[in-house]
């Protein structure tokens, strides 16, 4: 009974601890307009970012997207060649993603971005965004 006694303590503990350790990052709400658009969709789309380096032009889709739903820690966006991830926590992602937008398909500069996503793209797998027509 007496070993029952001081286990208790040790094992509230425990359970405390592991409890606080489980709780799940809370979305940053300075990125809820992007967080939104992002998660928002189906398919291809593209995120702008422009910088003083100029633009650039980063692709996603639906497994990027469901990824976001479930984790609000960060965004995965790929360039024609790798990915890219961008943490929330991070300020200059932060910064970046503050200035980015998300460009669906359907939406205006959609083929335009998709013409500038392939031109710089030397990827042979790497095929348009645009739906095909039948």
């Amino acid at each position: 009974m007496r070993k029952l006694a001081i286990a208790a303590p040790i094992i509230a503990t425990l359970a405390a601890t592991a409890a606080f350790a489980a709780d799940p990052p809370v979305a940053d709400p300075d990125l809820a307009p992007f967080r939104q658009a992002y998660t928002a969709g189906t398919g291809l789309s593209y995120v702008v970012v422009k910088d003083d380096k100029g633009e650039r032009i980063y692709r996603y889709g639906d497994a990027s997207r469901q990824a976001a739903q479930k984790d609000v820690r960060g965004f995965m966006l790929f360039t024609c060649n790798s990915p890219h991830v961008f943490v929330a926590k991070n300020p200059p992602d932060k910064t970046a993603l503050l200035k980015a937008r998300v460009v669906k398909s359907g939406d205006p500069e959609f083929a335009d971005l998709d013409a500038k996503y392939l031109a710089g793209c030397k990827n042979p797998l790497v095929k348009s965004a645009l739906p095909k027509t039948k």
